[in-house]
């Protein structure tokens, strides 16, 4: 679950910025509750969401080191929004729960999120 929770993160800055392209300057810790997975997964995606928006910080690598239904530890490695990034698309404005869905399968996790562009 996890692999598929930091590949979600990947999936969704990778919508406007090529993150292979920048290397991280520090790390941030993050700690995100919530009542269930589905809910997890949205506000796992919401907080780093949120400090891209509001600490301009681009996350380039993610590592959940703890995971369960209801909570995840990570670190963040992230590095300044600057004039340098070349930007793909719009950035995404927010989350949704529209469709969102958690599963294990018989090939792994799964997960299913939609932002809005």
């Amino acid at each position: 679950m996890a692999e598929a929770f930091e590949n979600a993160a990947y999936g969704m800055f990778s919508l406007f910025v090529d993150l292979s392209k920048y290397l991280p300057t520090t790390q941030r810790e993050f700690a995100v509750n919530a009542d269930d997975v589905e809910q997890l997964l949205w506000a796992w995606l919401s907080d780093l969401h949120f400090n891209f928006e509001v600490n301009g910080e681009l996350p380039v690598d993610f590592q959940i080191t703890g995971i369960s239904d209801t909570g995840l530890s990570a670190i963040v490695s992230v590095r300044p929004v600057g004039e340098d990034i070349e930007w793909l698309g719009s950035p995404v404005k927010a989350v949704t729960f529209h469709q969102l869905k958690v599963e294990q399968t018989d090939e792994g996790w799964r997960v299913q999120a939609y932002v809005d562009v």
